[in-house]
């Protein structure tokens, strides 16, 4: 069974959000140093490189991100080629590769080649509102893309508010389009908006 790591690495200095700190990853105590053992100590976002929105990241009183079902992370999923797309992700792109039932849907876009830049930019491939609108009609439980945001705040807010799992931040380099199995992990954190996930697909 082959796995396929598609989350971004954490580390000092990756692409972040525009107005979010930069993780730290420190190391407080060390053997170099004579201490009895390595300690790290990290201090990051709750969504910093690959990971969940939960619904309260923009609806007020919304689930928080250890409410969420691990059904909606776990299970068959489908990687839509979407690389040819220039700003979003439409309906049309939705009627022609996502049949109904499909519950995780993960977008494959120019998106994964900007995590080859030195910093954020807001010129990143995200769903529209309708095609979000269509996601959830067609049964969506989770969508993925390949960059730290979604869309829009219209898209954020239709998708949680329905109930869908967002995973953002996925590096999709290499992964061809076609059906995979999903595994992915958020942190739990008691009443966060969101949280760091690892995620891979694997083949059946």
């Amino acid at each position: 069974m082959a796995i396929i790591d598609i989350s971004v690495p954490v580390r000092p200095g990756m692409i972040v959000w525009d107005d979010e700190a930069a993780p730290v990853v420190e190391r407080v105590s060390s053997i170099a140093r004579g201490d009895g053992y390595n300690l790290s100590r990290l201090v990051l976002g709750a969504h910093t490189g690959t990971h969940v929105d939960a619904p309260l990241h923009f609806i007020e009183g919304g689930a928080s991100v250890e409410q969420l079902p691990l059904a909606a992370l776990i299970g068959p999923a489908l990687v839509v080629d979407a690389r040819s797309v220039a700003e979003q992700i439409d309906a049309e792109t939705i009627e022609r590769e996502v049949v109904a039932g499909t519950e995780r849907v993960i977008f494959a876009t120019r998106n994964s080649e900007l995590w080859d830049r030195d910093g954020f930019t807001n010129n990143f491939v995200g769903v529209s509102p309708a095609a979000a609108a269509l996601l959830v009609e067609r049964g969506a439980r989770l969508i993925g893309i390949d960059y730290l945001s979604v869309g829009s705040l219209e898209t954020h807010r239709k998708l949680l508010s329905d109930g869908v799992v967002l995973l953002e931040g996925l590096d999709l380099r290499g992964v061809e389009a076609g059906a995979y199995r999903l595994v992915c992990l958020p942190l739990d954190i008691v009443g966060s908006d969101g949280a760091p996930a690892r995620a891979v697909l694997t083949s059946f």
